[in-house]
């Protein structure tokens, strides 16, 4: 451990008033030094750096220590010496610390213009910043290393985004010494082009004089501005790449317009004209997904255009599920042969070609789902439960000892995950932990994963286990943390407490802070409006966002909005659980369309991709929990028996829905 003396700072952590999650003897071990970290933090914010040295020099060996010498190290960067410096990142590199300092070290190396010492501090630990690699360019040239220097300039020149400003001197030199040509100006105009950066590409027009090239690139303003210029045929050639880039974007824009006559452009041109296997791919599934997800009465026929040969797998998938939309059994059936062996195997179409099989001869032909039946899923589940069969959960705990969990706790950056749950940074305690484990075996995330759930931390427990395929694990994959106010609150609202259970499982993974990238907040995922509505209309508290981080509230507006879609779907736990995902407003559009298929098949066809498997993971959460708890299981109880695909005209098995 370094000895660093009279050098003190403390680390902004971003951090949520989480209440600590820890066990309450651990929150109130070492009091004492969680105080003086605190107070330093607060001197080193308030600028009081005497203080703020003088409580560091009484921590010693505490944890949290490192964070502060950071700060101190960045503070005092000018005056340090540079081994000691090198020293300290050596010593932590595996710590998010190193990426602090040496950041602060290089800034320092640029300030003060030593362009070697730049370069070999970034050799020996480069950071990934664009910045950092402009001023490698920069620190090159400095050093009269011009070969090397342009090298790097043209290299980070051409790309579809523009750089970071560090790089301009870098590239004014480069220009100046005549490599910035009109190939390479060109070349740098069509990646911006399929980078939608529009802005760049007309500023790099200036730089493209060869004719030719300027003759290109005029045809594609030309037909940005008025993309039915490509249905002439003659407008783009067979062999210049670059109007294959053309034809791609225009016929995007056209199918906003008019998806049918944008289809048959692509049809028309995909083969003619020079295409890059990417935008080939993209664009037929483009068109498919449009199509299939659509339901679109020309669909069948539309995908067997854009992939004749089932190249795709998801266009496959979904040609399926079109024929189970008409319940075509016998297309099914064909269909379902198309898709690769590893799919075909898969539980979901298992299901689908018995099911499609039986339909075409229910007096002769039985069921056999096999292995699938055993499986921990959703249709593994509605296998056994169309059968009449038991439910597997496959729990195969994981056998981690106390032994191995202390062991992990001796680590220095176990240590300071403690101390920072217990000060409530959360924040920064995740990003420890996800960097120390992936220094560590699979047996030791795993273990790493149940000392998680040991501490209440249950979100990083769930996530843990996921990052290494630890499906099986039940106790610490399904956890269920707040038990009590689920049967309270769900029973105050009328609606079955495991119900409301999965769907906070699928929603946050027990994540208390969880907020999404549009706005949701909190254990089950609220939007802002949907709870300030829900708590009108209940009559429940609520003063505003914040509270969705409370457990209490936040369960208290999300079951209380289950039971009101649960309402508005007359009951059926299907649709108000697709409902609480996608919106009332969407299922409402999606049964007015396919109102008259079994509830399986509807579930199947859901367009959504994201609804399609919330709707099935929240039944399949649902029976876990049931059988977990011992309580008697369904995956759709509220639903009868020739509602379903299977159970119609079935007569030798039971279902027990």
């Amino acid at each position: 451990m370094l000895k660093i003396k009279n050098l003190l700072s403390a680390v902004t952590i971003v951090s949520a008033s989480l209440g600590s999650i820890l066990p309450a003897h651990f929150v109130h071990a070492d009091t004492s030094e969680r105080q003086l970290y605190t107070q330093a933090k607060a001197a080193f914010e308030k600028k009081d750096m005497p203080l703020a040295d003088k409580l560091t020099a009484q921590l010693k060996n505490y944890p949290l220590v490192p964070y502060l010498h950071t700060r101190q190290i960045k503070r005092d960067i000018a005056k340090l010496n540079d081994t000691f410096v090198s020293d300290f990142i050596n010593e932590h590199k595996a710590t998010p610390f190193a990426d602090d300092v040496q950041s602060a070290r290089l800034n320092n190396f640029l300030r003060q213009k030593k362009w070697n010492a730049f370069t070999k501090a970034y050799a020996a630990f480069p950071i990934k910043s664009r910045r950092f690699q402009c001023q490698l360019g920069n620190a090159q040239l400095q050093l009269g290393h011009k070969k090397q220097a342009f090298v790097s300039a043209q290299r980070l020149w051409l790309v579809g985004y523009s750089q970071h400003s560090a790089c301009d001197p870098l590239f004014a030199q480069w220009t100046a010494q005549g490599k910035l040509t009109s190939s390479l100006a060109y070349q740098r105009f069509w990646l911006a082009i399929q980078k939608k950066n529009f802005a760049l590409a007309k500023y790099l027009a200036r730089f493209i004089s060869k004719p030719v090239h300027k003759k290109e690139s005029e045809l594609f303003w030309a037909v940005k501005d008025k993309p039915s210029l490509i249905e002439n045929a003659t407008l783009l050639k067979a062999k210049t790449p670059q109007h294959g880039i053309i034809a791609a974007y225009a016929i995007r824009q056209i199918a906003r317009k008019d998806i049918n006559k944008a289809a048959n452009l692509w049809l028309r041109d995909r083969e003619r004209l020079t295409l890059s296997q990417e935008v080939t791919d993209k664009t037929n599934s483009y068109f498919g997904m449009r199509y299939a997800k659509g339901f679109r009465s020309n669909a069948v026929q539309m995908l067997a255009k854009l992939d004749p040969n089932y190249s795709y797998e998801k266009l496959t998938e979904w040609r399926i599920r079109l024929e189970l939309a008409k319940q075509d059994w016998e297309d099914t059936l064909t269909l379902i042969d198309k898709l690769p062996t590893n799919l075909k195997n898969e539980g979901r179409w298992v299901y689908w070609k018995e099911t499609a099989t039986h339909r075409l001869n229910p007096k002769k032909y039985q069921v056999n789902y096999g292995e699938v039946i055993k499986e921990r899923s959703f249709y593994g589940f509605l296998a056994s439960e169309t059968t009449n069969s038991p439910f597997y959960l496959n729990h195969r705990p994981s056998g981690i000892t106390t032994a191995h969990k202390n062991k992990l706790s001796e680590l220095a950056a176990f240590k300071r995950i403690k101390e920072l749950l217990a000060l409530d940074y959360q924040y920064a305690a995740r990003v420890e932990w996800n960097r120390l484990s992936k220094q560590l075996s699979t047996n030791d995330q795993l273990a790493m994963a149940h000392v998680a759930y040991d501490w209440g931390w249950y979100d990083q427990a769930i996530r843990g286990a996921a990052r290494i395929k630890a499906w099986d694990d039940l106790d610490i994959r399904f956890a269920n943390p707040h038990k009590s106010l689920f049967e309270e609150l769900a029973n105050e609202r009328g609606i079955y407490q495991t119900w409301a259970v999965a769907v906070a499982r699928q929603e946050s993974a027990w994540h208390q802070y969880a907020r999404s990238r549009v706005g949701a907040r909190g254990l089950m995922q609220l939007m802002p409006a949907t709870a300030k509505m829900t708590a009108k209309k209940f009559d429940i508290k609520y003063s505003g966002v914040n509270q969705l981080f409370t457990p209490r509230t936040n369960i208290s507006l999300g079951t209380a909005y289950l039971a009101q879609v649960l309402g508005t779907f007359n009951g059926n736990r299907v649709y108000a659980t697709a409902a609480y995902n996608a919106g009332p407003h969407r299922v409402k559009k999606w049964l007015k369309a396919r109102s008259n298929v079994p509830l399986d098949v509807w579930i199947e066809t859901i367009p959504f991709d994201e609804t399609r498997n919330y709707v099935q993971n929240v039944l399949a959460f649902s029976v876990i929990y049931d059988v977990m708890a011992a309580r008697n299981a369904s995956l759709l109880s509220s639903v009868k028996p020739n509602s379903l695909a299977l159970s119609i005209n079935m007569k030798n098995s039971k279902p027990t829905l």
